[in-house]
């Protein structure tokens, strides 16, 4: 995200200086097994939920099968964890197949190297263990927990050698398939001949590859042989790239594959989602107002009278401005076409909010609250209800320490003070309900607030001087959070109202 708007949305605090946690994903890893026919063995896995997994839900996950399990299930959690966190992937379950050892070896050798070769007596297995994937271990999963049919298989080594070969083989079987620092040396160039005669029989391959290796191997491993195949005569409709790391080695690749790897497949996911500020608001006649991309801005186009954005239309870049009333429709355009990211935001002409002279009487520090007891579906009437407590929250009041902190509403009244005149964007969220009157006008609201992403903005001309205002805000449930924030005229940061500006 360009820096400057990073600055201007991401400024984690709030009018009433209330406290947002950040939590890290836990997961259910459950111990399950399957005995394979195909195999002639009983295989263990390791099944990593989301957090958020219920049996009783309609919630369908993404599924990602990890082989060399044992090895890959922490690593491939961890990154997946942090790309969720940043909104660039879905969560999935996990799927993690351990490999089998017998006398203290490790079968992998015979699972994954589909050809027997000199040398080593083990290879030569691979259709087996592609047939238990196929026919056992897909069948099993899908039935078993709540699958949303995209899967994808992830692959390191001799791994990812095998997950070349079931994309070449069997490429219905999974959506994406992940070849961390593959071994396509392995026996006299096999894969990259497989792939060769694969393409050129015009085999419908409308999948995903991700290829990563190290730039020192890039050669050795002939990751270089199969980017040149793949550069020349690769499939129309196979989606594909190949990533290349320096000073990396064969297992530290991974870290950096597979981060990057997910983000190439779930490019355009709209966990991402396309956001910008203000959403909507009143524009003057010949001024100009500006409009700012809070997410990743790359090939974000636009358009200002309502006709749907093509690659033809204007580029946004972080931010652009705006010089006539508009019915903005925005499109993110990315290589995956599962996903697609859009906008909306209407600006009509109007005119100034105009400010009154100071109230007699006030006195600056905060706002006056008023606290009310119950539970709403909906914002109350507040007009009809008794308060429970009232008084000024200032620079000590705590949301927290007010009352209970599930069930309850709250009212803040008073004046603003504006010190110079232009264009005002204010935006307010709340994890269950908040609306912002300014001059006994509602201006923006914002229900079920899910990120300090999610929240409502409205750009607005005003006046020097004051200005009647009055935040209303429910809670329902969890703990409450409601954040307030606006832009002065001319800055790139958004800020807190400071409590010298508010006034009871």
């Amino acid at each position: 995200m360009n820096s400057v708007v990073r600055n201007f949305w991401t400024l984690s605090l709030s009018i009433l200086g209330f406290l947002n946690g950040l939590c890290a994903q836990d997961h259910v890893i459950i111990n399950d097994s399957i005995y394979s026919e195909s195999l002639k063995e009983q295989r263990s896995l390791k099944i990593s939920l989301p957090e958020k997994y219920n049996p009783d839900s309609v919630a369908k996950y993404d599924v990602a099968y990890l082989i060399d399990g044992e090895w890959n299930l922490d690593l491939f959690s961890f990154i997946a964890d942090f790309t969720k966190g940043e909104n660039y992937i879905p969560s999935m379950i996990l799927v993690a197949i351990p490999n089998t050892y017998i006398d203290g070896v490790n079968m992998r050798d015979r699972d994954f190297l589909p050809e027997k070769m000199m040398g080593n007596p083990r290879a030569g297995g691979g259709d087996h263990f592609l047939a238990f994937l196929k026919n056992e271990l897909r069948p099993y999963i899908d039935k078993k927990y709540h699958t949303s049919g995209n899967n994808f298989l992830y692959g390191h080594s001799y791994g990812g050698l095998f997950t070349m070969y079931t994309l070449l083989k069997e490429p219905g079987l999974f959506n994406a398939y992940f070849c961390s620092d593959p071994s396509f040396f392995w026996n006299n160039h096999f894969m990259v001949n497989l792939a060769k005669k694969t393409f050129a029989s015009g085999s419908d391959l409308n999948k995903t590859l991700w290829v990563n290796g190290r730039e020192d191997a890039f050669v050795a491993m002939s990751i270089q042989k199969m980017d040149s195949l793949l550069q020349v005569d690769a499939p129309k409709n196979l989606r594909w790239k190949v990533s290349v790391y320096p000073n990396e080695t064969h297992n530290s690749v991974r870290f950096k594959g597979i981060y990057d790897g997910l983000k190439f497949y779930y490019d355009g996911y709209p966990g991402s989602a396309l956001l910008f500020h203000p959403m909507n608001g009143i524009l003057l006649k010949d001024q100009p107002m500006r409009v700012f991309i809070s997410s990743s801005s790359s090939n974000v186009r636009y358009t200002t009278d309502g006709s749907e954005p093509d690659l033809s239309s204007k580029l946004t870049g972080s931010m652009f401005d705006i010089s006539s009333p508009a019915t903005l429709n925005l499109k993110k355009f990315s290589g995956n076409t599962r996903y697609v990211s859009t906008a909306k935001g209407t600006f009509k002409q109007g005119e100034v909010f105009r400010s009154l002279k100071k109230p007699a009487g006030i006195k600056n520090g905060g706002l006056r609250y008023s606290y009310f007891e119950g539970s709403w579906d909906a914002m109350p009437d507040f007009l009809k209800l008794k308060p429970a407590k009232t008084g000024i929250a200032d620079s000590t009041f705590k949301l927290s320490e007010i009352g209970p902190q599930t069930d309850f509403a709250c009212m803040f009244e008073g004046y603003i003070e504006i010190e110079q005149d232009g264009y005002y964007i204010f935006a307010i969220g709340a994890n269950k309900g908040a609306r912002l009157f300014l001059n006994h006008k509602l201006l923006v609201e914002d229900y079920d607030m899910k990120s300090e992403d999610d929240i409502q903005s409205f750009n607005i001309p005003l006046q020097k001087g004051f200005y009647p205002v009055r935040i209303e805000f429910f809670q329902k449930g969890g703990n409450p959070m409601l954040q307030l924030y606006y832009l002065l005229p001319g800055s790139l940061q958004a800020q807190t109202l400071p409590y010298k500006l508010q006034y009871y």
